[in-house]
Formats: structure tokens, C-alpha cells, sequence
């Protein structure tokens, strides 16, 4: 380590975060041909049986897939700006050996220094093959890791991604302790994420957390800490055909043609993240959802509320009640069909359209029903 980086040891930050503070590249505080802190080794320790939040803790990153065995070590990272909540954990599992590491090192590809941060034991300090046993004897605790982790918040519903089902089956069964319901939005077979059911179960959540909030770094602040709120676009395109119905201009005809789809959201600014929302996650639920049910379709023939009328108006307000449960901070819908030509639509929130349901204007011939006297007297019988 070059006398750079012992200065700025002393100031308390880590190199990287020193880097943030000032400015600075990290290639001005750190060699090229060298990385920061690559030497450090594991101990083993001769320690007890892990304690009941030692063992929830690792029992939480086992079960999130988030442990890490590299160099016969065990690995838990985290991104810079939740590193006092990476020091919390590493103060909880220090009896057993974790360490704290900033290893910075050039990377050929992105052509600068990336930095990774993470605590790690040698892996003779944890029986790995005990973790996924572990009782889950303090769910708040569990359940405060895992939300720090993967999850998010969106217009006051709590959200969870990158879990799979074997996650999600013990995230369901202990919420529904709490009486709490959690529900399971899927996006395509590979990829599904998930909503804590309601408003009210999201405040039984937060209460529920209140010991956790207050003692857990970065917790209270990701989630419910007030920021500035903003705005975003997410554009995306598909080619579709479709005709109208009773309909006497040249659009009675079968045609088609390319629709741009922009889906702007609004929401305060996740201080650990700052986005409001990925544009990845966004393109990914609008792309499983909508571009992928309609791109070279008929429109009229994909889905009963477009049958009759494939205008514009109903493509963007089914687009809306397709993503509300997804991305309850939709702000706007809007709809190109031709350059000149295009619809915008603000629907109901997530609240409405849990109560009330999806609008009666699409379901019109979808909830049609005619009983036989009024059928024979049309025919003229």
C-alpha cells in the first residue's frame, strides 16, 4: 500500500469512499500494477457455536444466495454506499473470524480500477453445510436482511426481487404468522418478483421492523427516509398489426405498423441506490408484460379487451392495469402510433384498482353474456 493510502486511512473513510468525497479517480489514489489491501489473509479462530443472530444472519445470506466461497474464504460484499450496514454485519459475525476488505484492482475490460467491498472468514470458522438447517428463531432479524438486500420500495408498497422459490416459500409462511400476505407477481417463468399484499400489511411490516429499523444501519434510510422525489422515462418499441371494428375510415382494414410505448414512473429517490427506479427493471417488467404480448401480433386477436377496439386509447389504458401491480409509481402512459398521432393515460392507483378492478370500458364483450329468449328473438323466431 503506497503512503497515499495510509493518509487516507486516517481520515476514516476507505480509499474508495475518500475517492467519492473529493472527487478523485481512484486510479489518482491507487498504482495501477497494484491493489489495495490483496494480501490480507483469513485466521481460523477457535471459536463457539455461532450465536442466535450469528446464525440467523448467515442463515439469511445462505438462503439469499448472496455467501460467496473464494479462496477458501467466505464472502459477504456489499455495495459502497450501505458500508455501515456492511460494518454492522461484520461486527455481529466478528467472533467468527470476518474481517472487513476493500480490494481495489485495474480491470483490462472496463479500463479502471473497480473496487470490491466485502467481509470474509476462512471457511473452516463455518460449517457451510449447517446453514441452510438453521432455525429462523428471530424472522424480524431475517427478514430485515433480506429486505436490505433485495428489497425496494414503491409508492409506499414494499417490493422483492432476485428471490427464488425457496425463498419466497419461507418469506410466505412466516409473514403469514404476522398476518401478513405476500403476493407472487410473475413475469415470465424464469422471473417473478414480490409485493407485500397491501398498504396496510406494508404498515404491519413496518412495525413489525421497528426494533430493526432503529438498530440496523441504512435500514430506516432505504426505506422510508424522506428525499426529493423526480420523474423518469423508459421508452420501448414493438411492431403490431390491427384493425377497428365498425370503423369507416381506411383503419377497418388490417395494418400494421411500429407503436412507441413510454412509461414514465415517479417515486422519491432510494437514497442507497439513487434512482428512483432501474431502467433495466423497468424495461424488463413492461418488456415480460407488454412487448412480448403484442410485438408481430394482431393486436384484436391477443387478448379479449382489444378484440373490438384496438385504438390507442385501450392499448394504453390495459397497458396501465398490466403494470399498475408491478410499478404502482406509474405516473403516465404514453402511446405513439405514428409519428403525429398518440395517446397518453393516467389510470387509477394501485389502491383503486385493488377495489374496484380492471376498467369496465375493456371488459365489455369480455363479460358478455345473453340468455336463449333474448338470442331466439334476435334470430326472428
Amino acid at each position: 500500500m503506497s503512503s497515499k493510502d495510509k493518509k487516507i486511512q486516517r481520515d476514516g473513510l476507505t480509499v474508495q469512499e475518500y475517492s467519492f468525497k473529493h472527487a478523485l479517480p481512484l486510479d489518482a489514489l491507487i498504482e495501477k500494477n497494484t491493489s489495495s489491501k490483496k494480501n490480507k489473509l483469513s485466521k481460523i479462530v477457535s471459536c463457539k457455536d455461532p450465536t442466535l443472530t450469528q446464525k440467523i444472519i448467515l442463515k439469511a445470506y445462505h438462503d439469499l444466495r448472496l455467501i460467496n466461497i473464494l479462496d477458501n474464504t467466505v464472502r459477504i460484499r456489499e455495495e459502497v454506499r450501505k458500508l455501515d450496514y456492511l460494518y454492522w454485519v461484520n461486527d455481529q459475525l466478528k467472533t467468527l473470524g470476518f474481517e472487513f476488505l476493500e480490494h481495489s484492482e485495474y480491470n483490462e475490460e472496463s479500463h479502471k480500477i473497480i473496487t470490491d467491498n466485502f467481509i470474509f472468514t476462512d471457511k473452516k470458522n463455518i460449517n457451510l453445510l449447517e446453514l441452510q438447517n438453521y432455525e429462523i428463531e428471530d424472522f424480524s432479524l431475517y427478514l430485515s436482511i433480506v429486505l436490505m438486500c433485495k428489497g425496494y420500495i414503491s409508492k409506499k408498497y414494499i417490493y422483492l426481487k432476485d428471490i427464488d422459490n425457496h425463498l419466497y416459500e419461507i418469506l410466505k409462511n412466516n409473514l403469514k404468522k404476522e398476518n401478513i400476505d405476500i403476493v407472487k407477481l410473475k413475469l415470465n417463468k424464469d422471473f417473478f418478483i414480490l409485493r407485500i399484499k397491501s398498504i396496510k400489511d406494508c404498515e404491519r411490516i413496518k412495525k413489525y421492523l421497528d426494533l430493526w429499523l432503529k438498530r440496523m444501519p441504512c435500514l430506516y434510510e432505504k426505506f422510508y427516509h424522506a428525499t426529493p422525489k423526480a420523474k423518469i422515462t423508459k421508452k420501448l418499441v414493438f411492431d403490431s398489426a390491427h384493425f377497428i371494428t365498425d370503423h369507416e375510415g381506411k383503419c377497418k382494414n388490417l395494418h400494421g405498423g411500429r407503436y412507441d410505448i413510454e412509461i414514465t414512473i415517479k417515486d422519491r429517490v432510494d437514497p442507497m441506490t439513487g434512482f428512483v427506479t432501474d431502467y433495466s427493471l423497468i424495461k424488463k417488467i413492461t418488456k415480460s408484460l407488454i412487448i412480448d404480448k403484442f410485438d408481430h401480433k394482431t393486436l384484436n386477436f391477443t387478448c379479449p379487451e382489444l378484440s373490438w377496439r384496438s385504438s390507442t386509447e385501450f392499448l394504453a389504458i390495459l397497458t396501465w392495469e398490466l403494470l399498475i401491480e408491478y410499478m404502482p409509481n406509474l405516473k403516465k402512459i404514453k402511446i405513439y402510433e405514428t409519428e403525429t398521432s398518440f395517446c397518453e393515460y393516467e389510470g387509477n392507483s394501485l389502491d383503486d384498482y385493488l377495489v374496484h378492478g380492471p376498467s369496465e370500458i375493456l371488459c365489455y364483450f369480455k363479460n358478455l353474456t345473453r340468455n336463449n329468449q333474448r338470442n331466439e328473438n334476435k334470430v326472428g323466431n
